[in-house]
């Protein structure tokens, strides 16, 4: 027996229309920033526009970042399982829990059987290697994968009340020094860089910045951890540890800078910033109209 439905004579029926996409002239700003965000807009306000406002997926190949957050996973479960274990009193974690986790990664990447094999290959040295700094370090793991937010007071414009954007991150890794400060580490896989490039690295600036402004807790205790006395980048392939820190002064300016890149947004200024290098590699470059 078939059943038609026929609408109520009282109550006219609505065409269903498709949702529609929305620009980036007028769909919602995000609701917070990071130190990722910033800087796609620091580098091309287009290429931000699509990403963060208008929601785009963009085009991303199969795999393209495989390598690094498979090892990235590895080093975040290896450090789980030490902090546990020193919390428990057990045996602390071996080079098994490295490989563990990075095979488990590297099995839901997209890669092809041939591709995770090669990247096992690549990554047993850079296993090696990690678990030898750990041995030697006298720091006390605090978390890894630490999240923060802080507000950052953002000037009236003259038309509407002063307000705040919300800046937000993730720390691949906080330690307790011997003397109680705090050390902040970042994980990196790519090329190993200079002293000079790592004092004025801006990601480890942000991180001191969000630690500054008592954005990181301690998981165990809920305490506020203390401005980090130093901030480190780890390369992953070459095993160096390159530490760094920063003044009062330098995270002021990157206040400064962080408000004025964050107006810009707000008043909507998306213009493309096309460089062949640049657009290369970006995932919006088929639909880019300067790509």
């Amino acid at each position: 027996m078939t059943i038609e439905l026929t609408p109520h004579p009282e109550l006219p029926v609505q065409p269903v229309e498709p949702p529609r996409a929305r620009s980036m002239a007028e769909a919602p700003l995000p609701a917070y920033e990071s130190h990722s965000s910033i800087s796609v807009y620091r580098a091309c306000p287009l290429r931000y526009g699509f990403r963060y406002v208008e929601r785009r997926p963009g085009e991303v190949s199969p795999g393209q970042f495989a390598f690094g957050n498979a090892v990235h996973k590895a080093f975040e479960a290896f450090g789980l399982a030490r902090i546990r274990a020193r919390a428990e009193g057990t045996t602390e974690p071996g080079r098994e829990a490295l490989q563990v986790a990075l095979d488990a990664k590297l099995a839901r990447s997209g890669l092809t059987p041939d591709e995770v094999e090669d990247a096992r290959r690549r990554a047993a040295p850079v296993l090696d290697r990690f678990l030898a700094l750990e041995a030697g370090t006298t720091a006390e793991p605090v978390a890894v994968e630490l999240g923060f937010g802080v507000d950052v007071a953002l000037p009236s414009d003259g038309q509407a009340e002063a307000g705040a954007v919300r800046f937000v991150g993730y720390v691949d890794r906080v330690d307790r020094a011997p003397d109680g400060s705090t050390e902040i580490v970042d994980y990196k896989t790519g090329r190993a860089r200079s002293q000079a490039d790592v004092d004025a690295d801006t990601q480890l600036t942000a991180y001191a910045f969000g630690c500054a402004r008592g954005g990181l807790r301690d998981p165990a205790t809920r305490e506020t951890l203390p401005p980090a006395s130093r901030l480190g980048l780890y390369f992953a392939e070459s095993g160096a540890l390159a530490w760094t820190t920063r003044t009062g002064e330098q995270l002021a300016a990157f206040e400064t800078g962080l408000v004025e890149t964050v107006g810009r947004i707000h008043a909507r200024e998306f213009a493309p910033r096309p460089a062949p290098w640049r657009c290369r590699w970006c995932e919006y470059r088929r639909e880019c109209p300067e790509a």
